[in-house]
């Protein structure tokens, strides 16, 4: 067996392990019991916090509980799907396969990172910990075996790549500005930032901010600097950023339409990112084909 068979049975392993994992997450907090009898309790920052109350969230407060099921039902219906099928293309040898692959390893690893650092403990925390440490070494191997793949220096000849960076930009931009205002807002004013309700730090926001903000502007200086590495990482940021939009709006309707929160401005914006990311994803995908063919 010659290294590239033992790269491509790697990420296989690590792909069917990742879809396994992820399904059983996304099916447990559906059909698990219980109830808890005090759903009102106090934040360690002394504010008044509804709890779930119910199931394998019991113990996240209402609206967190509402986004995760959101994400688990994107997981399972759309994102498990969609990994089989670039699994498949992989396989097949399709080097849109593997870009997708490794975006969706990245969407994995996102995802279980934040709840293993986010949720309340609970039964499956152990779950959500080898999805996370599955997914990021699905990850790494997969950039490593693109990084190996003749058909990317094809692409970095052939692909323009304008507006992904103008894409990526506003991304960051975007990012940043709605993090950062709800940080500076509640150090000024020094009250709790929004959204915190019974956790003690701001998970989501220190994972945006850490890593997907400065990749943003990273991957848009490789892009324009035509450095191999933006054209590896570019594609698969857009795949990223396609299935991890899809999952926030789907939370932030989904805490409208339950009173958890939210609002239609948030629809809106959120509703306009995912068109663009799936606009620039088939955009990207296509230069691609084209540049390879």
């Amino acid at each position: 067996m010659n290294k590239q068979d033992k790269s491509t049975n790697t990420i296989t392993l690590l792909s069917i392990l990742v879809i396994v994992i992820a399904v059983v997450c996304s099916i447990v907090p559906l059909i698990t019991g219980g109830e808890v009898t005090d759903k009102t309790v106090l934040s360690t920052f002394g504010n008044e916090v509804t709890l779930y109350g119910k199931g394998l969230y019991a113990m996240n407060s209402y609206s967190s509980a509402i986004q995760a099921i959101a994400q688990d039902m994107v997981t399972l219906i759309l994102i498990v799907p969609a990994m089989i099928a670039a699994l498949v293309m992989f396989r097949k040898k399709s080097v849109i396969g593997e870009f997708l692959l490794t975006g969706i390893f990245g969407y994995m690893l996102y995802t279980y990172m934040s709840y293993a650092f986010l949720m309340f403990y609970n039964s499956i925390f152990l779950l959500y910990v080898a999805n996370m440490t599955l997914s990021f070494y699905g990850f790494v191997v997969c950039i490593i075996n693109l990084n190996k793949n003749a058909a990317i220096e094809t692409i970095k000849e052939k692909m323009e790549t304008k507006g992904l960076r103008v894409f990526l930009i506003f991304c960051g931009v975007a990012l940043f500005l709605m993090w950062s205002g709800r940080i500076f807002q509640s150090l000024i004013h020094r009250t709790v930032p929004e959204g915190l309700d019974n956790c003690t730090t701001l998970v989501i926001q220190a994972m945006d901010l850490g890593f997907i903000v400065p990749a943003c502007f990273v991957i848009t200086y490789l892009l324009k600097t035509k450095n191999k590495l933006g054209f590896i990482l570019g594609p698969v940021i857009i795949v990223k950023a396609a299935t991890l939009v899809t999952a926030v709006l789907t939370m932030a309707i989904c805490m409208r339409v339950t009173d958890a929160g939210g609002s239609f401005v948030e629809i809106i914006i959120f509703g306009i990112m995912t068109i663009l990311a799936y606009f620039y994803l088939f955009k990207t995908m296509g230069r691609i084909k084209k540049s390879c063919a």
